[in-house]
């Protein structure tokens, strides 16, 4: 099956339905912003050595090019009363249609819900569309210093085949190494099942009473 993705991103929803992916837009590049103000997630190598915007502007100017031109989605949270609540981005930084190989990048997703599977179910929800729309190979490329996204993504599924030694210069001149994980179409029915029987516990869960006061708040 040849590998086929839209221009324009369909609305996808998780297996639970807490969450919902749909096609990022201008009106989402604010909120991002609010969330990466969030130290603890510059600090796991957030950026791609890029040096961390000084100033609002600088940071509004540093997401819009870093999603220029890629397939992204936004993501947003359906548990709270009064509509859903944006908490992240995921999506397709590379593809090569002949291939069938895709690359996934841009996710962020804001630490409030970090320990939820927040990540874990939006995950499962873009590769079962990736897969269904031909992708034979998801990669993944991760800074060795982010260990939150290695563990979540071997936990996932995907198989670490090594260390792209050097890879890029980082601002401040140093040089970065990359792992380099993947996922292959053969291996996605065996992953699924054990992705979503992880999630059984999540579904209709109603969101904890601490996380309904943060964000009633900051509305």
């Amino acid at each position: 099956m040849a590998l086929r993705l839209p221009h324009i991103l369909p609305t996808l929803p998780t297996a639970t339905r807490r969450f919902v992916l749909s096609p990022f837009a201008a009106d989402h590049i604010d909120p991002l912003a609010d969330i990466l103000t969030n130290d603890r997630i510059w600090a796991q190598g957030f950026g791609d050595g890029d040096q961390r915007p000084a100033s609002r502007d600088e940071l509004l100017a540093y997401i819009r090019r870093r999603h220029e031109g890629l397939r992204i989605f936004a993501i947003h949270y359906t548990g709270l009363p009064g509509g859903p609540l944006f908490v992240g981005t995921t999506g397709i930084t590379e593809s090569h249609a002949r291939a069938e190989r895709v690359k996934i990048g841009r996710t962020v997703i804001s630490p409030a819900f970090w320990g939820m599977k927040a990540n874990h179910e939006v995950k499962a929800a873009l590769l079962d569309w990736l897969f269904a729309r031909g992708a034979g190979r998801i990669e993944c490329d991760v800074d060795p210093r982010n260990h939150r996204s290695l563990t979540s993504l071997t936990r996932f599924g995907f198989t670490v085949e090594g260390t792209r030694r050097r890879s890029s210069q980082r601002v401040d001149g140093s040089w970065r190494d990359i792992v380099i994980l993947s996922l292959l179409v053969e291996e996605w029915p065996d992953v699924r099942k054990r992705a979503l029987g992880s999630l059984e516990g999540q579904i209709s869960c109603p969101a904890p009473s601490w996380l309904k006061a943060t964000f009633s708040e900051a509305r």
